[in-house]
């Protein structure tokens, strides 16, 4: 995503993939319906020089919307969508779904389990920090951008690796935790719990806001896909 007026974002590239097969859906530029006042190169890989060649090409989407249009030939309103932080790929597609799977929450809420829905999450990790951790995956190394396609893969394979590894999951959940309750402490008891959530406030994309959208948990997504109690179709 890419800077512009007002200080919103607009969308630049689309990647999808089956959750289940791996299978590319889409991987495609996306002209920006209005004027880019900051392409963040070193993040969406995307300059007026590179995107002007792509509409030229016939390599991208005229616009954010018939990039949406082209996203809902893949799915209906039953559809479930996972992702990592959703709730900005939404808003740059103008859409709203009620079926979401968010890496980012889902770990979250596995570090913190004693939040309310209905409250902001304490501390949300990025998709970097969870390939890394979860899959020993090193991903957006490249000082080209963010590639979306390997974003894509690292989401889905993380939350494979949630699904397929409860325990571990809760292992590596309370480590966190401890590692966040010592930064409290260390920055002082005196100090407010809105204090602490403003200073540990992820640096990247985060927003209250994405409490929002409903949100489906790992057993949710076994019985919207249909899978019987304690089948794993990524078993060898």
């Amino acid at each position: 995503m890419v800077g512009v007026k007002h200080g919103r974002q607009t969308l630049v590239f689309l990647s999808a993939i089956n959750f289940l097969t791996g299978e590319v859906l889409i991987s495609r530029y996306v002209n920006p319906s209005e004027k880019v006042l900051d392409w963040r190169y070193e993040f969406s890989g995307v300059t007026q020089t590179i995107m002007t060649s792509a509409v030229a090409s016939g390599a991208a989407f005229k616009n954010w919307r018939e990039a949406r249009d082209r996203l809902w030939e893949f799915m209906d309103d039953s559809t479930v969508l996972v992702g990592h932080s959703l709730y900005y790929d939404l808003e740059v597609l103008g859409m709203s779904h009620t079926k979401i799977v968010d890496s980012a929450i889902l770990v979250a809420e596995s570090v913190f389990p004693s939040i309310p829905s209905t409250r902001p999450l304490t501390r949300q990790w990025g998709l970097k920090t969870l390939a890394k951790d979860f899959l020993g995956l090193d991903i957006q190394k490249s000082d080209r951008g963010h590639n979306a396609l390997e974003d894509a893969y690292a989401t889905r394979n993380v939350v494979i690796w949630c699904i397929r590894n409860p325990e571990d999951l809760k292992v590596w959940a309370e480590k966190a935790r401890l590692q966040e309750e010592q930064k409290r402490q260390r920055n002082g008891k005196s100090k407010s719990k809105g204090k602490f959530r403003a200073q540990y406030s992820p640096n990247w994309e985060d927003d209250t806001s994405l409490d929002d959208e409903p949100d489906i948990r790992l057993s949710d997504l076994a019985e919207d896909l249909d899978w019987p109690e304690g089948y794993d179709p990524w078993s060898d």
